[in-house]
């Protein structure tokens, strides 16, 4: 090769390389501080299911880079209101709040499903589930928008299950994993357990100019993770699929 046509080649390889740099578009994913699920490790470094879930994205996006930061709840999902983060994990999709009316948006495809359980005193009948409204029903703090109807808000899950097992309330509506771990744990009896809803654990992006570019990204990764099981193995640490039991 004569010396124009290393200059040619050193040339072409120079537009190449800064064309990918135009065009990669590096992410922040900013997650909510969760126990267990998202948090910082000893090490200082981001771990949990949700931080695998951002993780996974990452590797299959290959457009950019993808930057994990950590706030509280709040925090974390104003970050991509004022356009500090281009998207959140996790937020409950909830049916009943039009997103229209909301200051952000959801991504087109769902992380996984989470299932929210209605805990009453096994000894008394069942609640009329079409008029819960009649009824005096708790859950936890910063769960009561997740209802049409009015609920005592509840500091922990161990006054929840105290209360109803007390006859103080006649139902608790809480996410499964958390609720049932405690009743095994404490081997309490004498509560019955049904399905109140499933809800989409979803990405919270920004409205706007950047709402389908990021919509695009996120949902075909999501799509691209659930075709290969990647990320169902990740969920499945998150949230289990609703399980029909029992205390006895």
């Amino acid at each position: 090769m004569n010396i124009y046509g290393i200059i040619f080649g050193g040339v072409i390889f120079f537009l190449l390389t800064t064309l990918n740099k135009v065009n990669a578009r590096d992410l922040t994913a900013s997650l909510a501080i969760l126990p267990i699920h998202s948090e910082y490790g000893p090490n200082g470094q981001p771990k949990g299911g949700f931080v695998e879930v951002v993780q996974a994205i990452d590797k299959v996006y290959t457009e950019g880079e993808i930057s994990i930061v950590l706030y509280p709840f709040a925090r974390s999902l104003s970050n991509v209101v004022s356009g500090e983060a281009d998207f959140h994990i996790p937020l409950i999709r909830l049916p009943h709040i039009a997103e229209e009316t909301l200051p952000y948006a959801y991504a087109s495809e769902r992380i996984t499903q989470v299932a929210f359980i209605l805990y009453t005193n096994a000894a008394k009948p069942k609640l009329n589930r079409m008029n819960l409204s009649m009824h005096s029903i708790a859950t936890m703090m910063g769960h009561t928008h997740f209802f049409p109807f009015k609920t005592q808000a509840l500091t922990t899950i161990a006054s929840g299950v105290t209360m109803l097992v007390n006859d103080r309330i006649e139902g608790y509506i809480m996410e499964q994993d958390a609720v049932d771990s405690y009743i095994r744990k404490n081997r309490i009896k004498n509560v019955r357990r049904e399905l109140y809803y499933q809800w989409d654990s979803s990405v919270v992006i920004p409205k706007g100019k950047k709402r389908e570019e990021i919509d695009t990204i996120i949902s075909e990764a999501l799509r691209k993770l659930k075709a290969n099981g990647t990320l169902q193995k990740i969920t499945q640490k998150i949230h289990q699929p609703y399980i029909e039991w029992q205390p006895d």
